[in-house]
C-alpha cells in the first residue's frame, strides 16, 4: 500500500456472516450496521436463511444472500468476486468461523484490506459437538491467519491473541454496545407468558400463583457447557434453602438441555427451575425477571448484560472476558469465580435480601454502560479503524536506542510500549530499531530500520506522534554523529505534522557548540518533554528551552515489575555491573575485584556479575578472575526475570544505568559507579548516597560504603523505599501525557 497517498476514508464496505447467526453476535452486528449507515455505504452478504438473515433483510441495509448448499460449499466464491469487483468496496469486515473461511478464499482474487471481528474464544465456540470441535475449530484457526486485521470485543480478547501470537499492531479493540437511547417494546408478563408452551405456562401459573410474588431470577444463553448453565442451577438449589419463594427461568435451548434437566430433578428442584427454550424477544423476558445472572466459563463481551443494563437490571455474573469492564463490584454489580456456584448463590440471595441495594446497582449499571458502551462510540471507533486501515496510520513512532542487544534500552521500550497500552489497549505503534525483526519478536509491534531514511518519511506523513521513549539520545559524549540522527529524526517529524514527545529522557552532556545550537533547536520543536531526573531539567534549562513544555517525572523502567526467575542462590549475593569506557580508571577491575574478595568473606556474600550488554562480559570476566572467590556471570535477556533477580540481592554494585533503576523500584539498596553525569543524576535524584568516580576510583571509600550498608541495612532499606514509591508515582505519567497528545491531534 502506498502510504504517500492523500488520506483515504473509508466509503463503502461489505460484512459477511453466515445469515443463521442469533444471540449476541446478531446484535452486535445488527447494531454495528445500523450505525455505520448512518455515515458509510455498508452491505451485508449472508451464506444461509436463518435468524439473521431473515431479520437484516426487512431493515434499511443493503442485503445480499449468496447460498451455500452445505457449509464449506465454495461455489459461491466466484459470485461473490465478481459482487466486490463490481461494488469495489474499501474493505471486507467477516464476522464469525464460516464468514473467515469464506474470506480466506477470497485473498487470492481481491486486493482488500480483510478484517474480522472476534466476537468469542473461537478454541470454545464448537465444544458440543467432538466433530465440529476438531474440524470446524481447526479451519477456523487456518482461517484468522488470512485476516489482515482483527476486532476484539474486549481488552481480554485482544490479549488472548496476542498470546496466540497474533502481531499486536493488527489487532484493535471495540467493546459491544446497544443503543441506550431505544425504548424497546416489551409485553407484559401475562401476555410474554402466553407465548410459551402450556406445559410451561401452567408450571409459571402454578409458581407465581402465591400471594406474595415469587423472586424470579433469569439466565439467557445457548445451553453449551462453556456458558455454565449447572452453576447456574446448582447455586438455585442452595439459594432455595433459604429463599424457597424464588423461581429460576432458563432462556435458551442447545445441546445440554437434557443434561440440565436432569440435574435439576436430581437436585429436587425441578418445580422452581423453569426451561423456556429460544426466547426472541429478549427485553421482555429480562423485564419480568429481579435478577440478571450470568454464570459463563468464557465470555468476550456479552450483550445480554448490556440488554439487562438498559432495563437497569441488576446483575451478578462471572469475571470473565470483558464483564469486570462493565460490572464493578457491588457498584454496577456483582462478580464471583468462574465455577463458583456457591459465590452465585451467595449473592443472589443477598439481592434478594436487600431490594434498595440490588435496585441501585441496576440504576448504576444503566448509568456507567450508557456513558461508555453507546452505539455512537461503536461507530466513532470502527470508522476510525476503517480508516487506519486503509493509510496503513500508526498512533506513535518510537525511537531510541533500540536493537542494539542493550538491555537497559530494550527495557526502555518494553516499559513504554506497556505503559502506554495499559492506557490505549489498541495503540498502534511503529518502532526504529537496529533489529527490526527481534524488534517485532519481542515487543509485539511493528518496525522497521531506524536507517532506512525513506520508510521513515512516509511513516511520519501517516501517523500521529513521534515520542523519544527513554534513554539519554540528546548528548554528544557518545558522539556528534548520534545527536545529528536524534536532532534530524524530531525536525522530519515536525515538518511531517506529527506531534512530538520526549519521554523520560536524559538530557546531555553537550559539549561542542554547534551541537547545543542543533539541540536547541531540535527540542524547542517538542510539544511535550519529559526528563527523568532534575539534572537533566538544569540541563534544559541552560539551553534556553520554555520550561512551560518540559516536566520532571523518572525513567520509563520504573513502571515494569519483577517478573519469575529459575535463578536460586546458594546464599545471600550482590550484583556487579560494569562496562568498559574510555575514561575508566586503568586499574578499576582491579579495585573492584580486590573490594569484592574482602567483602564476600567478610559478610558471607557470592558475587552475581550481570552484564547488561555483550561488551560488559569482558570486564566482568577480568573482576571475576582477579577476585579469586566463587561468584556466577549470570546472562539473563528476560528484562522482568533481572528485576527479579536484583530484587532479591542484598545490595547492587553498577556503573550501569538501568541496573541501578531495578534495583531502586524493588527497594535494593544502591552503590552507583559513575562513567556519565546521568549516573550521578540518578543516583542523587532517587535519594541515595552513595556514588564514587568511574575514572578514579576510590576503592577504600567503596570498602566503607558496603560495610555501611551492612550495618544499616533495614534503616536504608526502608529509606529506599520511600523513594521507590516516590518515584513509581510518577512513572505512568508520561503515558497519560502521550495519550492527551493522541486526541488533540
Amino acid at each position: 500500500m502506498d502510504i504517500n497517498k492523500k488520506k483515504v476514508a473509508p466509503q463503502s464496505v461489505l460484512h459477511l456472516i453466515s445469515g443463521g447467526d442469533k444471540g449476541g453476535a446478531k446484535t452486535h452486528v445488527f447494531t454495528l450496521l445500523t450505525a455505520l449507515s448512518e455515515e458509510i455505504d455498508v452491505t451485508v452478504a449472508c451464506f444461509m436463511e436463518g435468524v439473521f438473515y431473515n431479520e437484516v433483510k426487512n431493515l434499511p441495509i443493503k442485503s445480499i444472500l449468496l447460498k451455500q448448499k452445505f457449509r464449506n460449499d465454495l461455489t459461491i466464491i466466484n459470485p461473490l468476486v465478481s459482487h466486490i469487483k463490481k461494488e469495489n468496496y474499501d474493505i471486507i469486515h467477516a464476522h464469525g468461523a464460516r464468514a473467515n473461511f469464506i474470506a480466506m478464499f477470497l485473498r487470492p482474487f481481491i486486493d482488500k484490506p480483510i478484517v474480522t471481528t472476534i466476537h468469542s474464544d473461537y478454541n470454545l465456540d464448537f465444544t458440543e459437538n467432538i466433530y465440529k470441535k476438531y474440524v470446524y475449530t481447526s479451519l477456523n484457526k487456518v482461517s484468522l491467519s488470512f485476516a489482515d486485521y482483527y476486532i476484539a470485543v474486549s481488552n481480554n480478547f485482544k490479549q488472548m491473541l496476542v498470546e496466540r501470537n497474533y502481531e499486536s499492531n493488527k489487532i484493535f479493540t471495540v467493546y459491544n454496545t446497544i443503543d441506550f437511547e431505544q425504548k424497546p417494546e416489551i409485553e407484559n408478563e401475562q401476555n410474554f407468558f402466553k407465548t410459551f408452551p402450556h406445559t410451561v405456562r401452567e408450571k409459571i401459573k402454578k409458581e407465581t400463583s402465591a400471594s406474595t410474588p415469587p423472586n424470579t431470577v433469569g439466565i439467557i444463553g445457548r445451553f453449551d457447557k462453556v456458558k455454565g448453565h449447572e452453576i447456574f442451577i446448582k447455586a438455585a438449589a442452595i439459594v432455595l434453602k433459604y429463599e424457597p419463594n424464588t423461581i429460576f427461568l432458563l432462556a435458551g435451548e442447545g445441546p445440554e438441555e437434557q443434561n440440565l434437566k436432569k440435574l435439576a430433578k436430581n437436585l429436587n428442584i425441578e418445580k422452581n427451575i423453569i426451561f423456556l427454550g429460544f426466547v426472541e424477544d429478549i427485553f421482555s423476558f429480562i423485564n419480568v425477571i429481579n435478577i440478571n445472572v450470568l454464570t459463563s466459563y468464557s465470555e468476550s463481551f456479552p450483550y445480554v448484560l448490556l440488554e439487562g443494563a438498559l432495563l437497569k437490571k441488576p446483575t451478578i455474573s462471572t469475571a470473565v472476558g470483558g464483564v469486570t469492564d462493565l460490572i464493578k463490584e457491588n457498584k454496577t454489580g456483582m462478580l464471583a469465580n468462574p465455577g463458583d456456584y456457591k459465590q452465585i448463590a451467595k449473592k443472589i440471595i443477598a439481592l434478594i435480601k436487600n431490594k434498595p441495594h440490588a435496585e441501585k446497582l441496576g440504576k448504576n449499571l444503566f448509568e456507567h454502560a450508557s456513558k461508555n458502551f453507546s452505539k455512537e462510540s461503536m461507530k466513532r471507533r470502527h470508522i476510525e479503524i476503517y480508516e487506519e486501515i486503509l493509510n496503513d496510520k500508526f498512533d506513535i513512532v518510537l525511537s531510541g536506542y533500540y536493537g542494539f542487544d542493550n538491555s537497559g534500552d530494550d527495557a526502555l521500550l518494553k516499559a513504554v510500549i506497556e505503559t502506554i497500552r495499559k492506557y490505549k489497549p489498541d495503540v498502534r505503534i511503529l518502532v526504529l530499531s537496529k533489529q527490526p525483526k527481534q524488534t517485532m519478536e519481542e515487543h509485539n509491534v511493528k518496525a522497521i530500520n531506524r536507517y532506512d531514511y525513506v520508510s521513515i518519511s512516509k511513516y511520519f506523513k501517516a501517523s500521529k506522534l513521534f515520542i523519544y521513549g527513554g534513554g539519554s539520545l540528546i548528548q554528544d559524549a557518545t558522539s556528534t554523529k548520534s545527536l545529528f540522527y536524534y536532532t534530524f529524526l524530531l525536525k522530519l517529524a515536525k515538518r511531517s505534522g506529527m506531534k512530538l514527545m520526549v519521554y523520560g529522557n536524559g538530557i546531555g552532556p553537550i559539549n561542542k557548540i554547534t551541537n547545543i545550537k542543533r539541540a536547541k533547536e531540535a527540542l524547542a520543536l517538542c510539544d511535550y518533554i519529559s526528563l527523568r531526573e532534575d539534572g537533566s531539567y538544569k540541563e534544559i534549562k541552560a539551553l534556553g528551552i520554555n520550561t512551560d513544555k518540559v516536566t520532571l517525572t523518572v525513567d520509563p523502567a520504573f513502571a515494569l515489575e519483577p517478573g519469575e526467575t529459575k535463578f536460586r542462590a546458594k546464599k545471600e549475593f550482590f550484583i556487579v555491573s560494569c562496562r568498559n569506557w574510555k575514561d575508566n580508571d586503568p586499574y578499576l577491575a582491579d579495585k573492584i575485584a580486590h573490594v569484592v574478595l574482602e567483602k564476600s568473606i567478610e559478610y558471607d556474600l557470592e558475587p552475581i556479575y550481570m552484564p547488561m550488554h555483550e561488551n560488559d562480559k569482558e570486564i566482568l570476566e577480568r573482576i571475576m578472575r582477579k577476585a579469586k572467590v566463587r561468584g556466577r556471570m549470570l546472562e539473563v535477556k528476560s528484562v522482568s526475570e533481572m528485576i527479579a533477580i536484583i530484587k532479591e540481592a542484598r545490595f547492587v554494585l553498577s556503573m550501569r544505568l538501568h541496573t541501578l533503576v531495578y534495583a531502586i523500584s524493588t527497594n535494593t539498596p544502591v552503590i552507583g559507579i559513575s562513567y556519565d553525569p546521568k549516573v550521578d543524576y540518578f543516583i542523587k535524584y532517587a535519594g541515595q548516597k552513595f556514588c564514587l568516580d568511574a575514572g578514579n576510583l576510590n576503592f577504600r571509600k567503596l570498602e566503607r560504603v558496603i560495610d555501611y550498608i551492612e550495618k544499616n541495612y533495614e534503616e536504608l532499606k526502608q529509606d529506599i523505599e520511600k523513594n521507590s514509591k516516590r518515584l513509581k508515582s510518577l512513572s505512568e505519567n508520561d503515558a497519560k501525557a502521550a495519550i492527551e497528545l493522541l486526541k488533540n491531534k
